[in-house]
C-alpha cells in the first residue's frame, strides 16, 4: 500500500498510519474486499465491550433449565433474545408436562420435545457465542 494524503490538511501520511502526523485527525482506511468486514475503525459506532466468557456462561448454564437467549439479551439483541427465551420456556414446560403425563404417548412426545429443545439450545448458544466474537457490518457499496 502506498503513502497517501490526509483529506483534512493534505500532509503526506505513511500507509500504516492511523492518524495524520500533522493535524492528528483520523485517516480513512480502505475497506477489505468482500461482502462483510469486521468493524475495526474509529468511524464505526463504538460498541459496548463484550465479556466473551460471560456470554458463554449465559448461553450455556441457564439454557440447560430452559432459559435460552440470555447471551443475546446481554448483547442487546432484544428481539432474538426474547424470542429464544419464550421458545425455551415453552419447550421446557411442554417437555415437563409430557414426561409427567406418563404413558407411552407422553414419553414419545417428551422425547420429541427433548430433541427439539436440544436443537434450539445449540442454535441459541452458537448464535450468541459467534456474535460475541465477531461484529459484522455490511460493506458499503462502491460507486
Amino acid at each position: 500500500m502506498a503513502d497517501r494524503r490526509c483529506p483534512n490538511c493534505g500532509e503526506l501520511v505513511p500507509a500504516f498510519s492511523l492518524t495524520c502526523p500533522k493535524c492528528y485527525r483520523s485517516i480513512p482506511r480502505e475497506e477489505p474486499e468482500g461482502r462483510y468486514r469486521i468493524i475495526d475503525d474509529d468511524r464505526a459506532p463504538s460498541p459496548r465491550m463484550t465479556n466473551h466468557r460471560l456470554v458463554f456462561i449465559l448461553s450455556i448454564i441457564p439454557a440447560v433449565f430452559g432459559l435460552f437467549g440470555l447471551g443475546q439479551l446481554y448483547q442487546r439483541d432484544w428481539a432474538k433474545g426474547l424470542t429464544f427465551l419464550a421458545a425455551g420456556v415453552l419447550l421446557m414446560t411442554v417437555m415437563v408436562l409430557m414426561f409427567g403425563a406418563g404413558g407411552a404417548m407422553g414419553i414419545v412426545l417428551g422425547i420429541g420435545t427433548l430433541i427439539l429443545f436440544i436443537g434450539v439450545f445449540l442454535l441459541q448458544a452458537f448464535d450468541s457465542i459467534v456474535r460475541s466474537l465477531f461484529t459484522f457490518q455490511p460493506a458499503s457499496p462502491r460507486g
